[in-house]
């Protein structure tokens, strides 16, 4: 187990998930209320059309709701999450590209947060933002 997993043993169940495996997510740093995650580039994420096309959107949705849940995670009086809502806004495309999301918590209330995530490929030109909003216990 990493020291970020040591720190936030959340992440290492959060990436130890299935889907999350599936897509290569990792956490890749963590802070009170912030989280850094990779979605390595795999030709199993483009649309159809051959290697130079985009990552599916959904592969991109995906890994913002995985970073806004590894930051809601990182707080302290998480015990339990859902999310709500998602709000994604496609920027550019990422092509044969890693992608990294940086999550932040913006607002957090007894039950519920809200979290930003951008998303950036390898170059750092952003692909995605979003906005989540988790249901909190």
């Amino acid at each position: 187990m990493s020291a970020l997993h040591d720190r936030y043993p959340a992440l290492a169940s959060l990436e130890n998930a299935p889907f999350s495996k599936i897509l290569g997510l990792r956490a890749e740093s963590a802070g009170d209320g912030e989280a850094v995650v990779r979605m390595p580039f795999a030709l199993s994420l483009i649309n159809d059309g051959g290697p130079d096309v985009p990552i599916h959107g959904g592969a991109i949705a995906s890994l913002a709701d995985f970073a806004a849940c590894a930051a809601i995670w990182t707080m302290p009086a998480t015990r339990r999450s859902a999310t709500i809502s998602m709000t994604v806004n496609y920027i550019a495309p990422g092509v044969q590209s890693d992608l990294i999301a940086r999550a932040r918590v913006r607002g957090k209330g007894r039950r519920v947060a809200s979290i930003a995530v951008e998303i950036h490929d390898a170059r750092g030109a952003l692909v995605a933002d979003a906005i989540v909003t988790y249901k909190i216990a």
